[in-house]
């Protein structure tokens, strides 16, 4: 996946006309984030993670726009992403057991969407609409584990996700991996002063639990404003 991407990459590049100018620019905003998690059997469970709910985070994009045709563009991304979900405590723990829980999952991913979009003009500037796919490469990740006991968390710890592990986090039977893979879909304005202001929402297609028992896959919406540094219209 990372190489075809990179090769679909260059072959755009190749294909642009000599005369089309390219412009680049940086934004960044709010993620909010949550996961599907399901049981093969039983749909959301305890085993551990409880039902998800959403994770507040953020993101970086370095994009760029290369003209097609009219309005019609490409619009490659480099995005550092924060993705996961927080937990709610399992509805049923037995009395008078210690019992282990995840209370939050965050992981750092490195994304390449390649979104194909089209921009309408207007007096202000533009109005840009587009999807497309997306693969990320997880850098790092972590979870809090919590230890309850009658209904209280008498400890919570800090803990890596170790990728190469066969399961790697505690209390439950899920051993995530590094790579994901989706679509999104953007809405956007690119003002004539060169800010930009947009929203993604993007569905990870690809299940990031290599267990059997279990699917875990990511989703997320986006709100980002940045700056173009250059406008390819010139």
């Amino acid at each position: 996946m990372k190489n075809f991407t990179y090769l679909l990459f260059l072959a755009i590049l190749a294909g642009q006309p000599l005369h089309a100018q390219i412009s680049i620019g940086f934004r960044g905003g709010y993620t909010l984030a949550d996961m599907r998690y399901k049981d093969a059997t039983i749909g959301y469970k305890y085993n551990g993670l409880g039902t998800p709910t959403r994770l507040n985070s953020w993101h970086v994009d370095f994009m760029v726009n290369m003209p097609v045709k009219g309005g019609l563009y490409i619009q490659p991304l480099l995005r550092y992403n924060t993705v996961g979900a927080q937990f709610e405590p399992p509805a049923a723990v037995p009395a008078g057991v210690f019992m282990p829980s995840a209370r939050e999952i965050r992981l750092h991913y490195l994304e390449l969407p390649l979104n194909v979009v089209y921009k309408i003009p207007f007096s202000f500037g533009k109005l840009v609409t587009g999807a497309g796919p997306y693969a990320g490469y997880a850098l790092n990740g972590k979870y809090d584990l919590a230890i309850r006991y009658n209904g209280s968390v008498v400890e919570n710890t800090h803990q890596e996700i170790r990728f190469n592990d066969r399961t790697n986090i505690v209390s439950t039977n899920s051993q995530v991996r590094r790579w994901d893979a989706g679509a999104n879909i953007m809405l956007g304005l690119e003002f004539n002063n060169l800010v930009v202001l947009g929203a993604n929402y993007s569905i990870g297609l690809t299940d990031i639990d290599r267990s059997v028992s279990s699917t875990l896959k990511n989703r997320y919406l986006g709100i980002s404003l940045g700056v173009l540094l250059n406008r390819e219209d010139y």
